[in-house]
Formats: structure tokens, sequence, C-alpha cells
């Protein structure tokens, strides 16, 4: 459980900044007008939010592989 919430939660905090970042430049009712899927502007957001998430989970997800001790892998 400590892994996943290691993982999860600076995921959560990272998309989340991101998200208000991406969306400081970007209007969604400028997007759904210009040919993007026809979303409401809490789709636009939900959509990003968690495509962002799951990339900066995966991210700390391998940073936390990669942080782990050379002993964890050989168990002879």
């Amino acid at each position: 459980m400590r892994k996943w919430v290691s993982v999860l939660w600076p995921s959560f905090i990272m998309s989340a900044v991101a998200t208000a970042i991406v969306f400081l430049f970007l209007n969604p009712d400028q997007l759904a007008l210009s040919g993007g899927p026809a979303l409401t502007t809490l789709g636009y957001y939900s959509v990003t939010f968690l495509f962002l998430w799951a990339t900066t989970a995966i991210t700390t997800l391998i940073s936390y592989f990669f942080l782990r001790l050379p002993e964890s892998f050989n168990l002879d």
C-alpha cells in the first residue's frame, strides 16, 4: 500500500498543477469550436487531468523502480 501511495499521491499533485497550467493557455470552449471532440468544459478538464495523472503516475512508478536497492532484485 505504501508503494502505491508514494506513486499516486505525487502524480496526483503534479497532474493537478499541470492541468491548471494547460488550461491557463487553452480555453476548452475554443477547443470544441476548433474541431476538437464534442465534450463539455468539465469533460475537457476531466480527460486532461486523467491523462496527465496516468502519465505522471507511470513516470513516478519508473522512478520508484529505479530507486530500489540492487539487493531486492537478487534474492539468492
